[in-house]
């Protein structure tokens, strides 16, 4: 891999995925993440700075990867560079081709978000998925404190909350698995066969039930479709063989 800002005309044809890594902050990838020759790896970083020896090590003979440094110093000069490529990279690349970002910048996360409204398949993974939990469990700490100290007086005047209906209390929690199975715009057949290309040219797909069934969800995760229900396509019509201890192999031709 070499720093470099100009990158070679891509032949579309050749690509199944896009990896787009921001090296200044989360320069890491989750250990059952695919990657093969059809995969498109950009990894971005600030002016002379270096990727670690084991995504070097994870990346080495990749035929489709470039480090690219910022032309400039500056605290968002990689970001800005890491989302121009984005948009330039969804512009020129088949829409059913599913975009991975690895970021720990929330700023950065809206690439994902715009890229998952227009359609694109896209998922955002970070190494620190703690820091969003706690962030978010802090601001919902912090929220009735505040109410309290807003209202003053006493314990004993103040008014009860009034409980929530059953019937508002039922749609809040079913409102997330609502978004969550959208209509499929493909058949699953398509979804499938999109997805076993795609393993079919994997460096090291997964080998067990649990990763395999993880990285489904995640390369397919706008399709409608479930990990589960995919799997079972595997199995109908390309030869995914899973045995009674969790292995996964291909029934060879």
């Amino acid at each position: 891999m070499e720093n470099s800002i100009d990158t070679p005309p891509l032949k579309t044809g050749l690509v199944d995925s896009v990896l787009l890594i921001d090296g200044d902050n989360d320069p890491h990838l989750p250990a059952d993440f695919i990657l093969g020759s059809g995969t498109l790896v950009k990894v971005f970083l600030r002016p002379k700075a270096t990727l670690p020896r084991t995504l070097q090590r994870r990346l080495a003979g990749l035929p489709m990867c470039v480090t690219i440094a910022a032309p400039q110093g500056g605290k968002n000069a990689a970001d800005f560079v890491m989302a121009m490529h984005a948009g330039m990279l969804h512009a020129s690349l088949p829409m059913h081709i599913p975009f991975s970002v690895v970021t720990n910048d929330k700023a950065l996360s809206a690439i994902v978000q715009e890229l998952q409204r227009v359609g694109r398949v896209a998922t955002l993974w970070t190494s620190h998925p703690e820091r969003s939990v706690q962030s978010e469990t802090a601001r919902a700490s912090a929220a009735p404190r505040a109410s309290r100290s807003r209202r003053g007086g006493r314990g004993r005047g103040r008014a009860k909350a009034a409980p929530q209906p059953a019937a508002a209390a039922d749609q809040a929690a079913a409102a997330p698995s609502t978004a969550a199975t959208a209509a499929p715009t493909k058949s699953v057949v398509d979804v499938t066969a999109s997805y076993a290309r795609m393993l079919s040219r994997a460096k090291n797909p997964p080998s067990r039930l649990k990763a395999l069934l993880n990285d489904i969800g995640n390369r397919t995760a706008n399709s409608g479709y479930t990990p589960d229900v995919i799997l079972e396509e595997l199995k109908r019509a390309h030869g995914l063989l899973i045995d009674e201890r969790g292995h996964v192999t291909r029934a060879t031709p």
